[in-house]
């Protein structure tokens, strides 16, 4: 089955196109790196690696500058040049056309595989900024280290390269095999290039094996291929080349870890604790102790057994396979300066009434202005930490406990001396007619009579209530009345403070007060009324002088007209005769000096 198999795979692959050429192999990880020999022209290299499934190496990190540097450590030194050096091109062109980026890694270049950037670069000197030719790159280096990248012509005399590198990828790579008695083993990468000893061995390679001191017994071929679980190990089982005459002692029997010596001379191999015998019955592997899936969390394989982990929020129970969840409120150090709540695998945090939270994770709080929110306050509204307040307006005050403000009354309190008329948020004191607001807002005043704009004598206003008649001259009183004596009291201002004494000292106006005409008060009866009459009569006297004017104007037009109508009546008798010029002769004869 298995030389099945090796048919197969040449079939698949083809011969290989460097078959008779020396090649060099190592293969590390998940990818093997060969060297060839021969003088090509990159783009020939290039279709040879591609041919058997690869591409010319690539550099992209310092771990395959190693790879590369271990490969080259296989040179013979006679095949370095002149200079004790060698030249091998490498993945990295670049194409007619595209010019040279000094500020990029790779210069403008690109790698076969794709991609232009990297993390890695190894410039000799700085590539030519011509754009008018293809430039590709090769590798110097000798046996004992690794130079670096030069860019010439792609051609093969232009470079003088003497071979190139290949890179092949894989998926896994199988352990090398392990004779248990003498013999040989070679093995054949899928790539063609065949090799006694591999670090590594790739999938899909196959091992020839021949068993004796000369290797005159063929043995099995054996093909390394995927395993369940995503593991590589080997078709057939071992041990290989066994013998009875050296048992466990050859080789530790081909086994991995432990070679168990059985009756007849045969051999068994077993693994320490934590390993398990894989399929080729020569290996041992990590026996996978999360393949059952033992923990509630998170599983992770361990030496000999395995440990469980468990997510954010939770804590790995007693039985060391549960999870328990984290209650973070009940913390020395609570998470959050409010309110906490435990949640499944978390918390929450929270804020007391009038906050709310702040920041990315709603930690912290802040203060909620429920003023700029639309408060429930009827008039005014200031914030407070955590809380508002409504307060009202002058002329307001609070309905209770409430938000909403009720006007005052303030003409319970009597501010005005006559009426009072209460108004929303403040009041207006009315007089009757006849009398006019004082300036206070509060007093009235008796309004002038006509007779008092005339000159300095017109008497001064009276300050008297109204309702209260004038005393008469000499300190009497009109009739009907009563003395100032036996007269009762004036309703006293409220806004008149009054000095010990009985000196009135100042006024104190109110704090909103209204001074207009009250619904029953005429226009005219407001302390503003004597200049306004005043303007009043100015105003009579300049309509009626202005009709004079105009009176006396008709009365000249009138008269000029009616002269001139009597001055054509009154003509000459001789306006009615012709006039004849006098004749010269009759001057002549008229005249008795002549």
């Amino acid at each position: 089955m298995a030389l099945l198999f090796f048919l197969g795979q040449t079939l698949l692959w083809g011969v290989p196109s460097w078959a008779s050429e020396e090649a060099e192999v190592l293969c590390s990880g998940m990818a093997c790196y060969t060297l060839h020999w021969g003088t090509h022209n990159w783009e020939d290299a290039q279709a040879k690696c591609q041919s058997n499934g690869g591409n010319l190496v690539t550099m992209k990190s310092q771990e395959e500058a190693l790879h590369i540097q271990e490969l080259l450590a296989k040179l013979p030194r006679r095949e370095a040049g002149p200079e004790g050096l060698a030249r091998f091109w490498i993945g990295l062109h670049r194409e007619k056309g595209k010019c040279y980026q000094k500020h990029q890694l790779l210069k403008g270049f690109s790698w076969v595989s794709g991609g232009e950037e990297t993390d890695y670069t190894g410039w000799l000197r700085e590539p030519r900024g011509t754009c008018t030719a293809k430039r590709c790159v090769t590798l110097q280096g000798n046996s004992t280290a690794v130079l670096g990248w030069a860019d010439g012509l792609c051609s093969a005399s232009s470079s003088r390269a003497l071979g190139y590198l290949c890179k092949f990828s894989f998926q896994g790579m199988c352990r090398p095999l392990a004779l248990a008695g003498p013999g040989s083993l070679t093995y054949t990468a899928p790539f063609g290039v065949g090799s006694a000893s591999l670090a590594a061995v790739p999938f899909g390679s196959v091992a020839s094996v021949r068993c004796g001191p000369q290797g005159e017994t063929p043995g099995p071929f054996l093909v390394c291929r995927g395993q369940a679980g995503g593991e590589f190990a080997w078709s057939s089982p071992g041990p290989l080349c066994a013998s009875a005459t050296h048992g466990c002692a050859y080789s530790n029997g081909g086994c991995q870890q432990e070679c168990q010596a059985l009756e007849g001379g045969s051999v068994r191999c077993a693994c320490r604790p934590g390993y398990q015998l894989a399929g080729d019955q020569l290996s041992c592997s990590p026996v996978d102790f999360c393949r059952a899936q033992p923990c509630q969390g998170q599983c992770l394989a361990r030496l000999g057994g395995f440990e469980c982990r468990c997510p954010a929020g939770y804590a790995l129970a007693a039985d060391g396979v549960s999870c328990a969840d984290v209650d973070e409120c009940g913390a020395p150090q609570p998470p959050c300066p409010g309110g906490c709540v435990n949640t499944e695998g978390s918390f929450a945090c929270t804020c007391p009434p009038g906050y709310e939270p702040e920041g990315p994770s709603g930690r912290q709080c802040r203060d909620v202005d429920e003023c700029a929110q639309g408060a429930p306050c009827a008039q005014l509204c200031t914030n407070t930490p955590g809380s508002f307040l409504c307060a009202c307006q002058p002329g307001y005050q609070r309905d209770g406990g409430g938000a909403a403000c009720l006007d005052v009354d303030e003409c319970l309190g009597e501010p005005c001396q006559e009426r009072c008329l209460n108004l929303p948020g403040s009041y207006q004191c009315l007089c009757p007619p006849g009398w006019a607001l004082a300036p206070n807002g509060v007093s009235c005043l008796l309004r002038p009579s006509p007779t008092s704009l005339r000159g300095p004598g017109s008497a001064a206003p009276s300050l008297r209530p109204p309702g209260e008649a004038e005393p008469a001259e000499g300190g009497g009183h009109p009739p009907g009345t009563l003395p100032a004596s036996q007269s009762p009291a004036p309703r006293s201002d409220p806004t008149v403070r009054a000095e010990p004494g009985g000196a009135e000292q100042s006024t104190l106006q109110p704090a909103a007060v209204s001074r207009s005409a009250g619904p029953w008060e005429p226009e005219w009866a407001s302390a503003t009324d004597g200049p306004r009459l005043l303007l009043y009569y100015i105003l009579g006297s300049v309509v009626v002088i202005l009709l004079l004017m105009a009176f006396a104007l008709g009365l000249l037009i009138y008269r000029k007209r009616k002269a001139r109508k009597a001055k054509k009546k009154a003509r000459s008798a001789t306006d009615n005769y012709s006039w004849v010029p006098e004749q010269a002769g009759n001057k002549a004869v008229g005249n008795d000096y002549r």
